[in-house]
């Protein structure tokens, strides 16, 4: 019972811990989500497996999150732009931006695959790509920072619990 309740203790930390890290960085504070969250999730990861290999997590996700935003002028919201025929560039046309954080979200989560290197549980990657992909566009498509901020932070972290 006090293992299970250990990491279900560890799970929230790392979700609650993700969601104000990820709205830190969108307030100017980049290492927060680019640094400090990716280290956090492989942490917590480490903490629940006791095995070193879930700290390539991290590394992963810096990449992802480099390779990947959602900006007007990052490269997923300009394809988008250009898919729906120049609507959007100036990030006011919802298709675009939930195309773009759908996007963001789908890349975000392969990094969940250096878990399921360890585990073999490809149906738990599979549940949170999707998971993840569609909440990073419900999450974007809420204007009001102070809500979906810390949402897409604590559904970027959901992975700890696969």
């Amino acid at each position: 019972m006090l293992s299970i309740l250990y990491k279900v203790v560890i799970i929230v930390i790392a979700i609650i811990g993700s969601a104000r890290l990820w709205h830190m960085g969108g307030q100017g504070k980049k290492w927060a989500r680019t640094f400090a969250l990716p280290c956090i999730i492989a942490l917590a990861k480490l903490l629940i497996t006791f095995n070193l290999w879930v700290l390539l997590y991290a590394p992963a996700l810096m990449a992802l999150l480099a390779l990947f935003s959602y900006g007007i002028n990052a490269p997923p919201h300009k394809f988008w732009v250009w898919v729906f025929k120049g609507k959007g560039a100036d990030g006011n046309y919802a298709p675009v931006e939930a195309a773009t954080r759908a996007t963001c979200g789908f890349f975000w989560s392969l990094a969940g695959i250096t878990f399921v290197w360890m585990t073999g549980f490809w149906i738990h990657q599979i549940i949170y790509t999707v998971f993840l992909t569609a909440m990073n566009a419900f999450w974007g498509m809420i204007k009001e920072v102070d809500i979906s901020e810390p949402g897409a932070g604590a559904s970027v972290a959901v992975v700890v619990a696969m």
